[in-house]
């Protein structure tokens, strides 16, 4: 981007694992006009998108890509008798097929969850205090996940 153009602001949450929190992976995001916004530790469970909402239904589609796999004759048996492992690239499909089944609503309500994109003027600061697993109950219902 060249210094002329113009960019929206930009912020990135991240939790505060002493590598993040180097001098010069915070200058890198400055020279980038990010803000930095660090999780105290012990508090990744509540305030990390992640792992409020977004992790559960992530695992659970990539452990119904194994479960398919596996069912379908995927692993087999090597020469000795083991079971064979994934090769790479199946594996690389799981997970991108894993996170397109992550809905956009999932990630959005995760967010809000945390406080960290609700709407300035106030009218969101209630979905903090949504119970976030009714939510997600909903929409993975609606999709029939």
């Amino acid at each position: 981007m060249s210094s002329g153009q113009s960019r929206l602001p930009a912020m990135m949450v991240y939790d505060s694992f002493r590598g993040h929190l180097e001098e010069s992976v915070k200058q890198k995001f400055k020279e980038n006009h990010v803000e930095l916004a660090v999780i105290p530790g012990g508090l990744t469970s509540i305030c990390q998108p992640l792992d409020v909402a977004i992790n559960k239904p992530f695992k659970d589609n990539l452990r119904r890509e194994w479960y398919h796999w596996m069912n379908n004759g995927g692993a087999g048996y090597t020469p000795a008798g083991n079971l064979r492992r994934a090769k790479i690239s199946e594996v690389c499909g799981w997970v991108k097929r894993s996170w397109n089944n992550v809905s956009e609503e999932i990630i959005i309500r995760a967010f809000k969850k945390c406080g960290i994109s609700n709407a300035l003027d106030g009218t969101e600061d209630d979905e903090i205090y949504k119970e976030i697993d009714e939510v997600l109950d909903e929409i993975q219902n609606e999709n029939g996940q």
